[in-house]
């Protein structure tokens, strides 16, 4: 029997500072955890986490929250999710991705250029959520004045503290887009858009309904998780100055540290699943048409994965993490997020190396986030 009491809710501020106690406990006692309240079971092992999302036939993608917003590809199973994102997937290729970088960085070094200039800088809205949002916001063909406006309405999908706020931001986004895939129509552009309105699967064309959910995911996924990143990774690197200093003398490390970053602090922390069937794991039985979360961030800090997993180590080579998912819903963006956070790290302190904290960052309380609302810094040399 277990000897720890245990209650498991990622939807309060006091968690977003226990978590890894939490997490430690759940994986050591409650390998398969049941809320008592709610009724959801939750695996946090890396080897059960990684399993689960693998076997989609076991464990589907369609969960309740399917029911508030359009249809969209991680709240799909196969064969529809395999077609839409066979659409999708041939923006993210390799070969486009390492074409973007010099613009990527050329926009970045101009951006460090205005924040030099005034001086301070709330590093989280000023620079981290910035950047992806520019660039994915052009891929998709958002024009200057719609990034704005739309980067705020996916942060209100972080924060979790306000339902009504989230459905509201997922409204704006949609009517937004409902207006822009309009004007397409008329006038075609060289952008993702277009494209989309263009697609076809077995001969027919993707709804209005379609077009908007993928609207939607492709900015959720590309601002608010490439932005938490950015925004983790700092605070990680000013927290553990030996760790940045080993960076700053060997650049080489840099595509290591991002993917301990995106281990040790995962910004998605857990993503849920319906069971399809019964399912009997480590003595505790998940009946059929259950709701099962899948803590990614738990199973990022699985020793059973992972030496050491609560050191911070830049040059950590692991084989493996699931910051990214696994499976058929493996992130489509991983590579671009993982060259934003790159460059975003290396131009930013290659410009203010000296640069710290200038108070406590501020985390934002999320049940699926791990993603700070302000990072106060004081700039430094320039």
């Amino acid at each position: 029997m277990p000897s720890t009491q245990i209650h498991y809710d990622p939807s309060t501020p006091e968690f977003q500072n226990e978590l890894w106690n939490v997490y430690r406990t759940m994986r050591d006692e409650y390998p398969v955890y049941h809320d008592p309240g709610s009724g959801f079971y939750a695996l946090t092992r890396f080897a059960d986490v990684w399993a689960a999302a693998a076997d989609h036939d076991t464990f589907s993608s369609r969960v309740a929250e399917a029911n508030d917003l359009l249809p969209q590809l991680i709240y799909m199973d196969p064969p529809r999710q395999t077609a839409l994102r066979k659409l999708v997937s041939r923006v993210f290729t390799a070969r486009r991705v390492a074409g973007m970088e010099d613009d990527i960085r050329n926009y970045i070094r101009s951006l460090i250029d205005t924040i030099a200039a005034n001086g301070t800088c709330e590093f989280q809205h000023d620079y981290a959520a910035v950047i992806p949002s520019v660039v994915v916001g052009g891929m998709i063909g958002l024009d200057e004045q719609h990034i704005g406006p739309v980067r705020a309405w996916t942060e209100a999908f972080i924060d979790t503290t306000d339902t009504n706020k989230a459905l509201e931001a997922a409204v704006g986004i949609y009517t937004t887009f409902a207006e822009l895939l309009d004007e397409r129509r008329h006038r075609p552009r060289d952008d993702m858009m277009t494209d989309l309105i263009n697609a076809e699967i077995d001969g027919q064309r993707l709804s209005d309904e379609e077009l908007l959910g993928f609207c939607l995911l492709l900015v959720l996924g590309g601002n608010d998780t490439t932005a938490s990143l950015i925004g983790s990774g700092t605070v990680l690197l000013l927290r553990h100055p030996e760790q940045r200093d080993l960076l700053l003398n060997d650049e080489s490390h840099w595509p290591t540290a991002v993917e301990e970053m995106l281990r040790f602090e995962s910004p998605t922390q857990t993503l849920p699943r319906t069971a399809t069937r019964d399912v009997e794991l480590h003595g505790v039985h998940i009946p059929a048409d259950s709701r099962v979360m899948l803590v990614w961030g738990a199973a990022n800090r699985d020793e059973r994965e992972f030496s050491e997993p609560d050191r911070f180590d830049v040059t950590r080579r692991a084989q493996r993490h699931a910051a990214f998912g696994h499976g058929i819903h493996f992130c489509m963006g991983s590579g671009l997020a993982r060259m934003e956070a790159r460059l975003a790290l290396t131009e930013w302190f290659a410009r203010f190396p000296e640069c710290e904290l200038a108070g406590d960052p501020e985390r934002i309380t999320s049940s699926w986030a791990r993603a700070y609302d302000s990072v106060p810094l004081r700039l430094g040399g320039c």
